[in-house]
């Protein structure tokens, strides 16, 4: 990370005027996955689990292999991680609450504003801060970002639920859906991004942001993608009998707050298997997003002086622990993918040193 964090600096102190085939002013490809742990092929976290993409990125960069975000929760994870400020300064620990409404941090620059700063075109897609924020009035551009692609947004859902959960809500969902990959909402935004990158600025440095939804819940991706996974036991994350006997239920108290079911009523519903098999190909299609992005890097001619930042804000219980979903302090809730490519970054590497996403 110090390695990373030396380049960047490097680069922000040349002049504003530097061109952008520069390599001392680098482009960055700042790429976030939603609700992502460590089931893919870079960490290990599942045995079955196929990200070509990421393991192609992670063969030409770096792999913070012990990288855990600040909040494991949404808004709170990525407003820290776009402020470089703790939850604790910020006082963002929910989802309904957007940084700036704090009077001391209404004019605080943020990691694209830094960037726009110093003379970078920002351009954002997806899901970068979390879903509604900012709010309307401050989308105009050159406020949070310079240029402003598809906000936040979740793909287009069936006419009725797939599966019954305790908590009613239209989210909290999961199933082979909808037919085609150019239905869901990921697809528009790596085209997007990818149509971006094809006309991306040669004349000054760029950073573009591009946040992928899956796999969110509801866990919905076309047939392909759950072809790629046997629908058996073996697809199940290993368990442990009273795994949480030594807890004080105190220490539940925020998760419990969550609408995702527990393990409980997961076996008893019989969806314990295909909440799994979902998730996981909910992550091979997000994988299959970033390769239609980097692709068209590849194909832009800017590859070389572009450096990829792979991150999720937090990651995501299915099963351990008893239950399933996010907010918990335990490694399968609060770990997550880092990953770093690109000009001065060490390739095929790993770093298992603590990393935060600050």
């Amino acid at each position: 990370m110090k390695r990373l964090l030396v380049c960047l600096v490097a680069a922000l102190s040349c002049p504003v005027t530097a061109l952008a085939d520069d390599p001392a002013r680098p482009n960055v490809l700042f790429v976030a996955i939603d609700d992502l742990n460590d089931w893919v092929g870079p960490l290990g976290g599942h045995p079955l689990v196929k990200t070509p993409h990421m393991d192609a990125l992670a063969a030409r960069g770096t792999t913070f292999t012990n990288a855990h975000c600040q909040s494991p929760l949404c808004n709170p994870s990525r407003t820290s991680l776009l402020t470089g400020l703790r939850p604790s300064t910020t006082g963002v620990y929910a989802l309904k609450v957007w940084f700036r409404e704090d009077e001391r941090l209404r004019d605080h620059a943020t990691l694209p504003q830094h960037f726009m700063r110093h003379g970078y075109h920002v351009a954002t897609t997806g899901k970068i801060f979390h879903d509604a924020y900012p709010p309307p009035q401050g989308r105009e551009p050159n406020t949070e970002f310079t240029e402003w692609g598809l906000k936040g947004g979740f793909t287009t859902r069936p006419p009725k639920k797939f599966v019954n959960t305790p908590d009613d809500i239209a989210l909290m969902d999961w199933g082979v859906f909808p037919e085609n990959d150019e239905d869901c909402f990921d697809y528009d935004v790596a085209t997007f991004a990818s149509d971006w990158l094809r006309k991306s600025p040669r004349d000054k440095p760029w950073m573009l942001c591009v946040g992928i939804r899956h796999p969110h819940v509801p866990c919905y991706a076309p047939q392909q993608w759950f072809d790629l996974y046997p629908d058996d036991e073996s697809l199940l994350p290993p368990m442990r009998d009273g795994d949480r006997d030594d807890v004080p239920p105190f220490a539940w108290h925020l998760h419990w707050k969550l609408p995702e079911p527990r393990l409980a009523w997961l076996k008893a519903s019989d969806q314990w298997r295909p909440l799994v098999r979902a998730y996981l190909a909910s992550v091979s299609f997000a994988d299959a997003m970033l390769g239609r992005v980097l692709e068209s890097l590849e194909q832009a001619e800017q590859a070389e002086n572009t450096i990829v930042v792979l991150w999720s804000d937090h990651g995501w219980h299915l099963g351990e622990k008893d239950v399933s979903g996010k907010n918990t302090l335990w490694d399968r809730s609060t770990r997550v993918p880092l990953i770093v490519a690109g000009p001065g970054i060490a390739k095929d590497a790993h770093c298992a040193r603590p990393a935060e996403l600050l």
